[in-house]
């Protein structure tokens, strides 16, 4: 039986194949949550809010600093080498000067291998660019959802084409070489209207480095809640029609949504169990392996407030301060087995796949054999819905997006 410490040391990952797989210095991730937003979109569920002042920002950004003190002594000394990724929210919506100290103070403890930002073409202004690339940025998102008018709107965002277009143009002239643009397929609304492929294959042409296309999902809690979600085989539909405008462009697909030319490091810490730090509301996080904890520990950030109404986005930055930033460690203890189940999700997702030599690792030859034996294995890998080549299992393009149930399928085959 393979020790709990041992599945996230360096050894394990170096000799179970996922090391070459990664292809990356970095061993561990900073998330950083930046809640605030010009508007508040009907589909969105992340938190965030519209309703904030100055003082409010200012507070946030140096409660960022005093939470990334607070986080760094969990960290091991052997960790030099990390990535960091500004979400929300909308990042863009204040200067690069904000996220200096902040930056500088992490650079003072690692080296940040991949530096990301997310922006909105609503909020981005010309010289912003050139500003992210003195920061170090060498990665941008482009929040554009949709080239198309009519999708914009009924998504609820104040940007055109031409605003997103004109960002790619600037960031390049910026200097930043990898200028990924957001996508949402799936949107129920004006289905025959919009032709997703086309729109992919603007973006490359005009510089765009790659796209993230993902499946417009309703939550509750949104002002979304009450619309309809599209027929399957639509969905499934778009989805293909994204494939290959993608490959046509020379975008890879490095994981079930993210087509890039250069795969984004951040991302693919996520997909490969590794650690990543959370700091602000909202942020989620997962510990680096301790002697207490040796699978790590998740966590969130935040104690926030029941929402009333669908689409509320009250953050009470004055009154609860100490709540917004209060740390809520994961009830139950990570156990190897849990680890592993979530690996299958998350390993299906990306291009190479699961490694043989993960599986054998973890899992007797007993139950590796009555595995491959499996009907419903041999099945689908004689039909091409699985996929064995000699070093990984992995699932087709085309396939990612029932990934969720192709994972189901392998734990329960081999956690009987």
């Amino acid at each position: 039986m393979l020790p709990d410490s041992h599945m996230m040391s360096e050894e394990f990952f170096t000799s179970s194949g996922l090391a070459a797989d990664f292809a990356a210095q970095a061993r561990m991730g900073i998330y950083v949550h930046v809640p605030f937003c010009p508007h508040i979109c009907p589909y969105c569920d992340f938190v965030k809010t519209s309703r904030f002042t100055r003082a409010d920002v200012l507070t946030y950004f140096q409660a960022l600093q005093d939470q990334f003190d607070w986080a760094l002594t969990q960290v091991p000394a052997e960790i030099q080498t990390v990535t960091l990724y500004f979400g929300g929210g909308t990042p863009s919506l204040f200067p690069s000067d904000y996220y200096l100290p902040l930056v500088e103070k992490i650079r003072s403890r690692f080296h940040i291998e991949e530096l990301t930002v997310e922006t909105n073409p609503f909020s981005n202004k010309e010289n912003s660019f050139k500003n992210w690339k003195e920061l170090g940025v060498d990665r941008l998102t482009l929040g554009a959802q949709s080239l198309n008018s009519d999708v914009l709107a009924y998504l609820g965002r104040k940007h055109s084409r031409e605003d997103v277009l004109r960002n790619i143009d600037q960031a390049l002239s910026a200097g930043i070489s990898n200028v990924q643009v957001d996508l949402i397929f799936g949107v129920k609304k004006l289905p025959s209207e919009r032709d997703l492929a086309s729109e992919v294959r603007e973006l490359g042409r005009r510089g765009s480095t790659g796209v993230s296309c993902y499946l417009l999902t309703l939550e509750g809690e949104t002002a979304f809640a009450n619309e309809e979600s599209p027929a399957d085989d639509s969905v499934v539909q778009e989805y293909h029609s994204l494939i290959s405008a993608c490959e046509e462009m020379g975008f890879t697909q490095f994981e079930t949504s993210n087509f890039s030319k250069s795969p984004a490091i951040h991302n693919r810490l996520y997909w490969y169990g590794l650690p990543y730090l959370g700091l602000g509301t909202g942020a989620h996080g997962l510990m680096p392996a301790c002697e207490s904890f040796p699978l790590g520990r998740r966590y969130q950030v935040g104690q926030l407030s029941p929402r009333d109404l669908p689409g509320d986005d009250r953050l009470s930055f004055a009154t609860e301060n100490e709540r917004l930033f209060a740390i809520q460690w994961a009830e139950e203890k990570r156990e190897c087995t849990d680890a592993q189940k979530e690996m299958i999700f998350t390993l299906l997702r990306t291009r190479e796949g699961i490694p043989l030599r993960w599986l054998e690792i973890l899992h007797s030859r007993h139950t590796l054999d009555a595995f491959w034996e499996d009907p419903r294995v041999q099945r689908s890998l004689n039909e091409g819905a699985l996929l064995r080549t000699g070093t990984h299992l992995k699932l087709p393009s085309h396939e990612k997006i029932r990934g969720d149930s192709w994972a189901l399928l392998l734990i329960s085959l081999l956690h009987r």
